[in-house]
């Protein structure tokens, strides 16, 4: 026995220390106190090199079982060192002769278990069996090497835990990590370290620089984190695999009916030869990864969980055995099913199941004396169609589609080889021929007698040729009583198959692309580019570029369009521009005289907007306001309707109006911001609809807000009936979608829908080029009636005050502390009376500010975007959080004067983490300057600091290096009030005479009591 024993720990952070232990009273003791010759010389050169003044504190057990904590001095070694001594230690694990048995008997049984540890990741990284990971250490992200997970791996590590002597586990519960992340890289760093200096015909990259020398990334730190999370994740998904091997009845005397399918679960690892699970043959991590796959899959093929006793000495812990009837149901159904999920399913070599499909091949009947170039589709125009069936990759000849049809037992003999076809799917597919034909059939009997009662017109009248079109309808009317009439169907009468196909069984389509997509059965394709007339002053991006041609080919074939483009990507440009194209088309092809004008309808607050735009992007347009007490009516309003390119009016307004607006000739009728239309029977929506125009378009950056029926909504608007009934869509889609979470059904639904919206987020690929930018937009919003009624007397209360205080630096502070009043108004009444009154009484807002906020946010999370919202005033922040925090279901964070530096420093980091809080509040001193808070990518300003410069610092917050969004900003401004008027001064509209505006609110002071009477007054708003 030895008298003294050399322990090895690997501790957290600190990596390898050894230590001594004297046996005999078993005391901790430094290496001078051992006799020469205890160790070998390897460990006695490496012990002569350490102090041992490191202390550290362990967890020990007595010889009596009693558990102390000391602090051991001990020797530690740096990483790399520390590679380098337990390979120098490797050989005193083997049976070399250099080593005494008493001397080796010196090596506790700890330290023999880091050798064998370290020998193992070693021969793990010889074969390149390592990933890469960032490391977060003193602030800096870190490239490193770690142990891969594959089945060899995670069963070797499973063992060598198992075995780890109890002092190893007790002081360091992550040795599994540390061996798996820590040893493996700094054994991979010197293994490569050779590497760093070699010669090279080009540089290292920075990042693989930075992984050779274990130094920190300097660039994309956050971006290369979710890519690198991204690709492991990606290589841990398929490492580990479960496979479905259908095999035949291992008894083949049995009868079909007693016959017991197996199924194996076999587990695969990476491209490995999959083999039978057995649990014990695993480490408990793969267990419980197979057991969550298992899991899945029995939710995706529940005729799985039916079980039969083993058939096979061969058989794994999981494997299945189904009943004959259960193994058809499963191939039929489940086996597709899995697949789709991810799983691999192997069936049997001698026979096979191929999936059954129909296939409508469709092509356009054209009228030769149609010009080619007048050519529009529309949804009544005539099409053939001819079925094809296919089983796999086999198009049916006539002969074995008709058998296959009339097969009652799905099992058929198909050139040669059995296959089994799903008797539901053909029962459908032979009810869909039947209802096609029926309709065409009808079709040609309406179209018959349509031309059976023209020609005996013309026999009575005894007009020219009516001979020959009586003998037309005598041929015409023998092929349909024989069956032989051509069969053709309109584009909505194989729309609406197509949607009745996709809620139930789906039929393939095929014709020109643009016919298909529209039938759900691909995705669009790309439409022509078209020029954008010099009228148009101002450059498209590419993405508006693409916009505008696909809204002008939906125009052109009267197809209503739903162009869906995120917050701040230009909607509205995009649909001035197609308006200008189309008139230059006309006035190109001398029908400048055919022009209508198109109706815009957009909310309230945006209509001001609407015009601007107009005005400043197709300066040549006449465009007509039709809003207020002012706007015309009767016939005016229809006359001068008539003159005008654009006539822009608001929702409420069309719901009074829409009587007189339905008698002008409108080309298209435009609503933006669309989903004011989700509800189809308010009066606005109502209203909409029936105003009759030649195409209809929506604009929408939500074009689902809280359920699908609103989508619904607003494409039965653009193209009525166009997904059907309320009932059919919600009793076919959205209960698949909303309730049962069917991820086909929204796929289906994603083909249908497809080719009538067109929708753009700011983080489309397509668009990534033009990003980040930063757009900013004022918006005006109403008060509320308590609002107006504080805000009047407020007014009222400071004319008096300023008629007393006429000059002087009291006169000046009045002004200011009343702006603030104002101010704390516009925010919100709560603000104002600082009473601790709720945000909204009965669900109601009370302020128009806050109520267009909770919009704004609604959005930006339906595209997962996050919010900075900017306050001047603490109190207000006060009262927006708690309100916040209670709306969105999580601690809203509030960075403000009395954040302390290292709270403000936690608030940013736990903001920009990927699982920060959806909004953020802050007070513009606090933090307008020194944050980086590139995670959100909307900013909105509650009220304003009428400075440019301090506003825009608030704002680069967000909009900055690392942002990878465009930057969307909002400024609020409430409508009739000062904050109105000082816009609108900012703006140009607005002159005073006399008067220096400048940045900031002090040119307000100089104002005389007239002016600034005039600048406050109220001035109400039509609701």
């Amino acid at each position: 026995m030895a008298s003294y024993l050399l322990h090895g720990l690997w501790l957290p952070v600190s990596g390898l220390s050894l230590w001594i232990e004297q046996v005999e009273g078993h005391k901790i003791v430094m290496p001078s106190a051992v006799p020469e010759g205890t160790f070998p010389d390897v460990v006695d050169t490496i012990l002569s090199k350490k102090t041992f003044r490191n202390r550290a504190r362990v967890s020990l057990r007595t010889p009596k079982g009693k558990d102390v904590s000391l602090m051991v001095p001990m020797a530690m070694f740096a990483p790399d060192e520390a590679v380098e001594t337990l390979a120098k230690l490797e050989y005193l694990d083997t049976d070399s002769q250099a080593v005494s048995a008493e001397q080796r008997a010196a090596i506790a049984p700890d330290l023999l278990w880091l050798i064998r540890a370290y020998r193992g990741l070693y021969r793990f990284v010889r074969a390149g069996r390592v990933t890469i990971r960032l490391s977060y250490q003193a602030g800096e992200w870190y490239p490193m090497w770690q142990l891969a997970s594959g089945l060899g791996e995670r069963s070797w590590l499973a063992e060598m835990l198992a075995s780890a002597p109890g002092i190893l586990s007790i002081n360091n519960r992550a040795l599994s990590d540390d061996l798996a992340d820590e040893l493996t890289h700094w054994i991979a760093y010197t293994q490569l370290r050779p590497q760093i200096d070699a010669p090279r015909a080009a540089p290292w990259h920075e990042f693989a620089q930075a992984l050779l020398k274990t130094a920190p990334v300097k660039k994309g730190r956050a971006q290369l984190l979710r890519g690198l999370n991204e690709w492991k994740d990606s290589i841990t998904s398929v490492d580990l695999q479960l496979v479905f091997l259908v095999e035949e009845p291992p008894n083949s005397t049995d009868s079909v009916e007693d016959a017991a399918w197996p199924i194996r679960l076999l587990v695969r690892s990476g491209t490995d030869s999959p083999l039978p699970v057995r649990q014990d043959q695993l480490d408990r991590g793969s267990v419980e990864k197979l057991r969550e796959a298992r899991r899945h899959a029995f939710d995706v093929a529940p005729r799985l969980k039916y079980n039969s006793a083993p058939a096979s000495r061969n058989a794994g812990d999981w494997d299945v055995y189904l009943t004959t009837e259960q193994l058809v149901d499963f191939v039929t159904h489940d086996a597709a099913a899995l697949r789709k999920a991810g799983f691999t399913v192997l069936l049997p070599k001698s026979w096979s199941h191929m999936e059954t499909k129909a296939k409508l091949e469709t092509t356009e009947v054209r009228d030769p004396a149609d010009a080619a170039t007048k050519a529009h589709i529309g949804m009544e125009k005539l099409f053939s169609y001819d079925w094809k069936l296919s089983v796999g990759d086999t198009q049916l000849t006539d002969a074995e589609m008709q058998e296959l049809i009339t097969s009652k037992s799905g099992l058929i003999r198909l050139r040669g080889e059995w296959v089994m076809a799903d008797t539901q799917a053909l029962n459908k597919i032979s009810q869909y021929m039947r209802e096609l034909a029926d309709t065409a059939r009808k079709r040609a009997l309406k179209e018959l007698e349509q031309l059976a009662a023209t020609a005996e017109m013309a026999r009575q009248l005894e007009q020219p040729g009516w001979e020959e079109l009586v003998a037309e309808v005598e041929r015409r009317r023998k092929e349909f009583n024989e069956g032989e009439q051509e069969e053709a169907v309109t584009l909505a009468d194989l729309r609406e198959m197509a949607l009745k196909s996709m809620a139930e069984d789906p039929v393939a389509f095929t014709g020109s692309e643009w016919h298909t997509s529209l039938l759900g059965g691909l995705d669009s394709t790309a439409p022509d580019r078209v020029d954008i007339p010099d009228t148009v002053h101002a450059e498209l991006r590419e993405y508006q570029r693409r916009g505008v041609d696909w809204l002008y080919w939906m125009s052109r074939n009267n197809i209503g369009a739903v162009l869906a483009d995120d917050m701040g990507l230009g909607k509205t440009l995009q649909l001035l521009s197609l308006l200008a194209v189309e008139k230059a088309a006309q006035e190109t092809d001398g029908e400048a005289e055919a022009w209508k004008p198109t109706l815009v309808v957009a909310p309230t607050s945006v209509v001001g907007n609407w015009a601007r735009e107009a005005t400043r992007f197709v300066p040549d347009f006449k465009v007509m306001v039709q809003h207020g007490t002012g706007r015309l009516k009767g016939e005016e309003l229809v006359s001068a309707a008539q003159e005008a390119d654009i006539v822009i009016t608001s929702y409420g307004t069309v719901s009074r109006d829409f009587l007189t607006l339905s008698k002008v000739e409108w080309d298209r009728v435009v609503l933006d911001e669309a989903q004011a239309i989700k509800n189809a029977s308010t009066r606005s929506s109502k209203a909409v609809r029936a105003i009759p125009s030649r195409h209809r378009v929506a604009l929408t950056g939500t074009p689902i807000e809280n359920r699908l029926s609103e989508m619904r909504s607003i494409l039965d608007y653009c193209n009525p009936g166009i997904l059907g009934s309320a009932s059919f869509f919600r009793n076919h889609f959205a209960k698949a979608i909303e309730r049962e979470g069917s991820d086909v059904m929204a796929e289906r639904l994603r083909l249908l829908t497809g080719p009538f919206i067109l929708r753009r987020l700011k983080t489309d690929p397509n668009i990534i080029d033009d990003l980040p930018e930063k757009s900013e937009q004022i918006i005006t919003v109403r008060m509320t009636d308590e609002q107006a009624a504080l805000y009047k007397a407020l007014v009222n209360d400071v004319e008096q005050a300023l008629a007393k205080k006429k000059e002087g630096i009291s006169r000046r502070g009045l002004i200011l502390a009343s702006l603030t009043r104002i101010k704390q108004i516009c925010n919100h009444p709560a603000h104002f009376l600082a009473d601790g009154s709720p945000v909204t009484i009965k669900g109601k807002h009370r302020s128009g500010k806050v109520e267009e906020l909770m919009r704004i946010i609604d959005q930006a999370i339906e595209s997962q975007e996050r919010v900075l919202i900017f306050t001047q005033y603490k109190a207000f922040g006060d009262v927006l959080q708690p309100y916040l925090s209670e709306q969105l279901g999580c601690e809203i964070p509030f960075l403000n004067g009395g954040v302390s530096k290292n709270r403000r420093d936690q608030m940013v980091e736990e903001f920009q983490a990927d699982n920060g809080a959806p909004v953020m509040l802050l007070s513009l001193k606090a933090g307008g300057t020194g944050l980086n808070l590139t995670a959100a990518s909307i900013v909105v300003h509650m009220d304003r600091w009428w400075n440019p410069a301090v506003e825009n610092q608030a704002t680069d917050r967000a909009f900055r290096i690392g942002q990878q969004r465009n930057v969307q900003v909002y400024k609020m401004i409430t409508a009739g009030t000062l904050e109105e008027s000082i816009q609108d001064i900012l703006d140009g509209k607005t002159q005073l005479a006399g008067a220096v505006v400048g940045e900031g609110e002090g040119w307000l002071t100089e104002l005389s009591p007239e002016q600034l009477a005039d600048l406050m007054s109220y001035r109400e708003q039509e609701k």
